[in-house]
């Protein structure tokens, strides 16, 4: 394992070898970004209403979880064949960070170490391990555990209409051993006072706390009413009480249209965290704002952490 500061700055990008063209973009690509305008190009979806930056890790925990997994398949963001970075547990996954601009001007400010290598392909992992404090990437955002995915540059010209136009220049650096990530972040020697990184950044998955009530009649005598579940956010309600073995079974009440279940379910506390009624669901549960399709409602909505108290086989709470 080789570690080196990344203090580049542009003129002494001209001093470093060319990239090899490894990752998910197989060289340089060019786009045409259009006019410009106040949009920001890379910004963060506005509605989400927890900070992603909650769930971060520390780089120990990082360095022991990113793994390398091959394609198996062609899909829409890569070839078959092709490596991607992943984590070695189901309580964490691998977050796209895009869009971090990072000045040249000083150098980026960071350190990197390959944890995977030796390959004569070029691949491998290789992850951030210090970031200069007061430095540009710091600045930036990026953090010790951080991989660095691709590297691109923003360029700016007119048109003959005196329009100005953006071009956006990608490489790809994702599953590269050290020196062909150090080739990347060299490919574009003063071509702008900026890069701007794609990352990808190992984050715990939010947990749902979650009591399931049962009416007392269906419950044995002197036996809690009640189970404590954990869930992930982003799983469906009915799916993750279904495979918790929750018994959704009220013979008086009707058929879901949707899931052909009895999957109706009332909230006591937490409804917050779960998504939004469709318009569907709202005519339907009109008159019981405060019940939900468990078939059609995800927990932990935009990332959401926090308790969910509900209630299942409604019609034999009345018993």
């Amino acid at each position: 394992m080789r570690a080196l500061v990344v203090a580049i700055a542009a003129s002494l990008l001209l001093l470093v070898s060319p990239a090899r063209g490894f990752g998910f973009v197989p060289g340089p690509t060019s786009r045409s970004l259009g006019r410009r305008s106040s949009t920001n190009l890379y910004g963060v979806n506005p509605t989400s209403t927890v900070d992603a930056n909650t769930y971060n890790i520390d780089l120990d925990q990082a360095a022991e979880l990113w793994t390398a997994k091959v394609q198996e398949s062609k899909s829409a963001v890569r070839e078959a064949g092709m490596p991607f970075l992943d984590t070695t547990s189901k309580d964490h996954f691998v977050d796209d960070v895009e869009g971090v601009e990072v000045s040249r001007d000083g150098g980026l400010g960071i350190e990197l170490l390959e944890l995977a290598g030796g390959r004569e392909d070029g691949f491998g992992i290789t992850i951030v391990t210090v970031v200069t404090p007061g430095g540009n990437a710091e600045k930036a955002g990026i953090l010790p555990g951080d991989s660095i995915a691709s590297v691109a540059v923003v360029t700016e010209e007119r048109d003959e209409f005196g329009n100005l136009e953006q071009t956006e220049r990608i490489a790809g650096a994702e599953c590269l051993d050290f020196d062909s990530t150090i080739s990347v972040l060299s490919e574009f020697p003063g071509e702008s006072d900026a890069i701007i990184l794609g990352l990808k950044r190992i984050r715990r998955w939010p947990k749902v706390q979650v009591r399931v009530e049962y009416p007392p009649i269906q419950c044995a005598e002197g036996a809690d009413n009640f189970v404590d579940l954990t869930l992930d956010a982003g799983e469906n309600l009915q799916r993750a009480l279904l495979n918790r073995r929750i018994v959704m079974e009220d013979p008086d009440s009707p058929k879901c249209d949707f899931c052909g279940n009895k999957c109706t379910v009332s909230i006591g506390r937490g409804i917050r965290l779960l998504s939004p009624m469709s318009t569907t669901e709202e005519k339907i549960m009109k008159k019981n704002p405060d019940c939900r399709l468990s078939c059609k409602t995800t927990v932990g909505h935009n990332l959401q952490e926090g308790e969910l108290q509900l209630r299942v086989n409604l019609r034999q709470w009345k018993k």
